[in-house]
């Protein structure tokens, strides 16, 4: 059973990304590839960051109640 991607694992593999291309050794197809990964995994990151946002709204929310 493969293990769930964390948001700390998908910000190291998006930092990585980060410095082949700009180290600017990759080729065109694969800098496109590279790109396209980054882009899953920063969509990753936003929803992971959306999810506690909204968690920490509610038990601000929920706070407020007593």
């Amino acid at each position: 059973m493969p293990s769930k991607k964390t948001f700390e694992d998908a910000l190291s593999q998006l930092e990585s990304i980060v410095e082949e291309l700009e180290s600017g050794s990759p080729d065109l197809d694969k800098m496109l590839k590279l790109f396209e990964e980054g882009m899953q995994l920063t969509k990753f990151c936003r929803g992971q960051l959306k999810e506690v946002e909204d968690r920490i709204s509610t038990i601000m929310k929920e706070g407020d109640k007593f």
